[in-house]
């Protein structure tokens, strides 16, 4: 575990005419207008669950799947009977017979028996979009949560480099006033007063980028979450560092990501459904077959009221329709075709990506050690250039130099701590797609 004394310690109260870059970062969250004050510090699930529920893109898509499910439902409606109602009314004028009045009243059935399987082929087609709409909604809250686990590591990582930003400030402070402490007594020279000012000057500006990219970094996950960029975001506090479970070989990841991505589940029901869709065109090829049955009373005026009643069955075959048929069909087939490539060309991308995913995860933990070796260098020679000085053996451009090296190695060991967790929350998206709420407590 990398040592954090540096990243934890507090800075030295700054000096009154030198408070304008903290108030500058203070103001950017707190007093943005139309911001409000956030009732709790949200840590990272709280993050995940308040997206899924509020995130306006996702909830539209959830919308669409519903109504891919009525349109299933419709499909299905092809297997029952339809039943209907009749009523009329009317009057006649005839000659010198005069003004005759009839109505009547009638209940009628139509029972589809054989379609040449055209309804069940719609049916399984209504079903496999219905299945590539879910795939593509799974996908789509997978991917919103890798966009919530990359944004809230990003202002967490932001809030660090804020403190360190002003740890490496206030050291700049210290030094400055060390040096003019050194010129008054006549022990020190007016240049390493000047560096030490400059020094302030550079690390005010630090802060004040950071504080930007923290800003930044909020209102993106604010956006994410469903709400105003301009609100104000408390992150929970979190162990940044905690051990990272080894990573099974290539083979297992590639094994995984096939079985679980929705991509690919997407891909297999676009296929289904094109071979629906083709036996759907088959059938037209095929006769019809259906059974009619309705039962009716009526009367006119002047005369008992009569029922009467029918049955009927209907075929129909086509015989020739200008190639219309087979011109479908044969575009039916070939689609069918291009979605079978498609769904290789899916599990090729997925591979791809689990493959680069796993570079980029490895590579992170490459840099992370780097890091960690980079800050404990930085430390000493900053522990050994402020010695130095105060004996009068060192320059404060040396002291200045120290001071940058191990404020820079220091948010290098920052970025890497955070580049590292969203690098394996990459990999954990393109083998496993969607695991909150699933593999998780």
């Amino acid at each position: 575990m990398t040592d954090d004394r540096f990243l934890a310690r507090r800075p030295c109260p700054p000096a009154p005419s030198r408070f304008l870059p903290l108030l500058l970062i203070a103001s950017l969250g707190a007093s943005a207008p139309g911001a409000r004050a956030q009732e709790r510090p949200l840590d990272l699930d709280a993050c995940l669950r308040l997206a899924l529920e509020a995130n306006p893109d996702f909830q539209s898509r959830r919308a669409a799947v519903e109504a891919t499910r009525a349109g299933l439902a419709g499909a299905r409606s092809g297997r029952y009977p339809s039943l209907g109602l009749s009523a009329s009314a009317a009057r006649y004028e005839s000659g010198g017979s005069g003004t005759l009045d009839r109505h009547e009243v009638g209940v009628g059935v139509r029972q589809t028996l054989y379609q040449g399987g055209r309804v069940e082929a719609g049916v399984e087609a209504a079903a496999a979009v219905l299945d590539a709409d879910e795939g593509a909604l799974d996908a789509a809250r997978a991917d919103l949560i890798l966009a919530v686990q990359q944004a809230w590591y990003r202002a967490a990582q932001g809030e660090r480099l804020v403190r360190s930003a002003e740890e490496g400030l206030a050291r700049s402070r210290l030094n400055l006033e060390y040096a003019e402490a050194q010129l008054e007594a006549g022990l020190g020279i007016r240049p390493d007063v000047l560096r030490a000012r400059v020094d302030v000057s550079a690390a005010e500006l630090d802060l004040t980028r950071a504080g930007n990219a923290l800003a930044s970094a909020r209102a993106l996950l604010n956006t994410l979450l469903g709400q105003s960029p301009a609100r104000s975001l408390v992150l929970a506090p979190e162990e940044s560092e905690t051990l990272l479970p080894p990573l099974p070989p290539w083979e297992e990841l590639r094994r995984r990501a096939l079985d679980s991505r929705e991509e690919l589940q997407v891909a297999r029901a676009r296929r289904s459904r094109q071979e629906a869709l083709v036996r759907l065109a088959r059938g037209a090829f095929l006769p019809s077959l259906s059974a009619d049955a309705g039962l009716s009373r009526g009367a006119a005026a002047s005369r008992s009221p009569q029922e009467s009643w029918s049955l009927g069955i209907a075929f129909s075959l086509p015989l020739f329709e200008g190639f219309g048929l087979s011109a479908d069909l044969q575009a039916q087939r070939a689609l069918l075709e291009s979605a079978r490539f498609d769904e290789v060309a899916v599990g090729q991308a997925i591979e791809a990506e689990v493959w680069e995913a796993l570079l980029s995860e490895e590579e992170s933990a490459r840099r992370l050690e780097n890091a960690r070796a980079l800050l404990e260098a930085a430390r000493e020679n900053l522990e050994a250039a402020q010695e130095s000085y105060r004996q009068g053996l060192g320059s404060m451009i040396a002291l200045v130099d120290a001071r940058t090296a191990f404020t820079g190695a220091e948010q290098t060991q920052i970025q890497a701590v955070y580049d590292r967790r969203i690098a394996r929350a990459v990999l954990e998206r393109v083998v496993e797609g969607d695991t909150f709420g699933r593999n998780r407590p």
